[in-house]
Parts: C-alpha cells; sequence; structure tokens
C-alpha cells in the first residue's frame, strides 16, 4: 500500500508584484480579464456572460508569484526551523554563483529537462549564464511576456506567463534555494524539473465556484450550465487535493514570442470543453475541470507584456490558501497569500 503524502502546508515563492510592479500586473490583468470576458447576457450563469472562459479562472493580483517548491511543515517546530534555514541564507553569495549547478540530486528525467533559457523554461544555458562577480551583485530584474499552457493547448485548463532574465541567473539561483530546503528535509521531492512561472488562468477556481454544476458550450460558444455530482474534495489545501497552481503544473511546450507588445482585441473565441470528471478514489469526491483549446488566446498573447522591469525583492515562505478578505457588502476586494517570513534581496 503507497504510503500517505503529508499534506502541503507551506511554500517557497519570489513575490512579482511589489513596487512598480503592480500598477503593471493590475493593468495586464484588467486588459487580459476585459478581452476574455463578453458582455453580460441574461441567459448565461456566469459573472462573465457570453464569455467563452470562466472568469473566476483569472488570478488575482495578491497571487502572483514564482513558486520555487512546496513543504509539509505541520508543526510550529518544523516551521521555526524553516523559516530560521530560509534567514540564514546568503541571498547574494547564491546570487553570485548563479552559474554554479546546484547539488540537489535529479531523476533521469529531471536531468533531461535542465533550462536552455534565461526565461525558466527547461534547458541548460541560464546555467553556463555568467553572472556578475562584483562585491555586490546587481538586483534580479525580471520580465513576463506571453502566455503558455501547462497542458496541450487544444485542452488545458491552466494558463501562464513565464519570467525572463537576462543576466541568467534566475533559474539556477531558484535552484540552488530548493536545493538548500530539500537537503534540510523540508522540500516535497518532485520528480520533474523546475518551471517557474506567473499563473494568470486556472479554471479549478472556476469548478470551486459551480460545485454542483458542470459547464458546456453550446452553438453559440456561449456556456451552459447542465447539473451533475458535486466536485469537489475533501479536506483540501489549498487546492493541492483540487489542481490548483502548486498541484496542477505539467510540462508545457508551446513557444512564445518575447517581443513586448500590446494584444489587439480579441477577434476570434477559445473553445470550451465540458468539464472532465477525474477517476474517483475511494473514500472521495469527484473534481472537474474546465478545460478549453487556448490555441487562439495564446497565439493572441504571445508578444503581450505583463509586466517589466520586474525587480525581485525578497524570497519568501507563504501559507497554503490565498485568503479572501472582503467588504462591508460582502464582497471580496483582496486575495493573498499570508507571508509567514521573509528575507530581502539585494
Amino acid at each position: 500500500m503507497t504510503p500517505k503524502k503529508p499534506p502541503l502546508t507551506h511554500f517557497l515563492c519570489l513575490p512579482i508584484t511589489g513596487g512598480q510592479a503592480a500598477p503593471q500586473w493590475q493593468a495586464s490583468l484588467r486588459q487580459f480579464r476585459d478581452d476574455v470576458v463578453a458582455t453580460k447576457t441574461s441567459n448565461s450563469p456566469l459573472d462573465a456572460k457570453g464569455s467563452s472562459i470562466p472568469v473566476e479562472g483569472i488570478r488575482p493580483l495578491g497571487t502572483l508569484h514564482l513558486t520555487i517548491g512546496v513543504m509539509s511543515l505541520k508543526e510550529p517546530e518544523r516551521v521555526e526551523r524553516a523559516v530560521d534555514l530560509l534567514k540564514k541564507l546568503d541571498l547574494v553569495d547564491m546570487l553570485k554563483k548563479g552559474k554554479e549547478e546546484p547539488k540537489c540530486v535529479r531523476t533521469p528525467r529531471q536531468a533531461s529537462e535542465e533550462p536552455t533559457t534565461a526565461t525558466g523554461e527547461p534547458g541548460v544555458s541560464s546555467l553556463l549564464a555568467q553572472p556578475d562577480q562584483s562585491a555586490s551583485s546587481p538586483p534580479l530584474i525580471l520580465s513576463f511576456t506571453g502566455l503558455k499552457s501547462m497542458h496541450s493547448s487544444t485542452s488545458t485548463s491552466f494558463l501562464y506567463t513565464p519570467p525572463t532574465d537576462t543576466t541568467g541567473r534566475l533559474y539556477p539561483f531558484c535552484l540552488s534555494l530548493k536545493d538548500r530546503f530539500s537537503a534540510a528535509g523540508f522540500m516535497t521531492e518532485e520528480d520533474r524539473a523546475l518551471k517557474l512561472h506567473a499563473t494568470i488562468l486556472n479554471t479549478i477556481y472556476a469548478a470551486k465556484a459551480y460545485p454542483s454544476k458542470t459547464l458546456v458550450q453550446g452553438e453559440d460558444g456561449r456556456l451552459r450550465v447542465a447539473e451533475v455530482e458535486k466536485a469537489g474534495t475533501e479536506n483540501a489545501v489549498d487546492g493541492h487535493l483540487t489542481g490548483d497552481e502548486h498541484q496542477d503544473e505539467r510540462q508545457g511546450n508551446e513557444p512564445s514570442n518575447q517581443e513586448g507588445t500590446m494584444a489587439e482585441p480579441l477577434s476570434t473565441k477559445s473553445k470550451i470543453q465540458p468539464p472532465e470528471p477525474k477517476r474517483e478514489r475511494k473514500g472521495k469526491r469527484k473534481k472537474q475541470v474546465v478545460r478549453f483549446d487556448a490555441r487562439d488566446l495564446i497565439n493572441h498573447y504571445s508578444a503581450f507584456e505583463w509586466a517589466r522591469d520586474v525587480r525581485i525583492e525578497k524570497v519568501a515562505i507563504c501559507e497554503m490558501g490565498a485568503k479572501k478578505t472582503k467588504d462591508e457588502k460582502g464582497k471580496v476586494v483582496r486575495e493573498e497569500y499570508t507571508e509567514i517570513a521573509s528575507i530581502p534581496l539585494p
């Protein structure tokens, strides 16, 4: 019998919305929402009436980050030890040694997927990049351009934008961080290469918004509701048992144009496929994922610049489960992960 995996409670990440980056992300997310959300109609159950993509899947500003790894820190003492490790790291030295490959053990699959670009995508050139070796390491500055899918773009539920680092330090720096936390026994082992990304849309949140219904596409391209068995799983933490951005990450192979330009209005709509219930495990309820054909959308946003010159200001440990803040009328006005500890970057 396979041992039960411990629940995931925290994750190590690089926040990407600090300083001047927040207004850029806000404007880009607003344009993306406007492009994929059509004018409301009376016969659609969605807040985005007439849209081919559930608006609930678009991630809020406060949830954007680059995940380095996930952890199971159930006991307070393990949390304290992980925080202590973070605070003792010499980030300046780690950035300087960005060209040196971390010592963490890799599976054959991971070894074949080492990064080849400075974008955080799989291959080797970023490990060979020559970072600045001056006394004080320059700031880590990133840009985010294009839109990719974690799955086949013909049937996906997860879209993201990759980071670009012209100095080649980002990927090896993150591997080094992952190595330190893995060696200390905090990081959950994964049989796949690190894939740095900022989640733009994940339809698992749309499924949560309509837990007892399925969304299907009519001949007019608009979503309709049909009754199905209630979706979701029990005892989920931040969707890690239901497939949020820390769980539902799979390798994507869509090319992206790295030129930073504004997207033109959409001329076509992506095609929705009915939610597909995953195989039900004993003692668990079915979950469903809304998948859609994102080829037109990905092509449309291939050169779109989400944010440029984003300075990475810190490395942080956050709790799973984005917390929602509501106003006096019960409307969600903010959603973000709780940071329990961080250490500043130069």
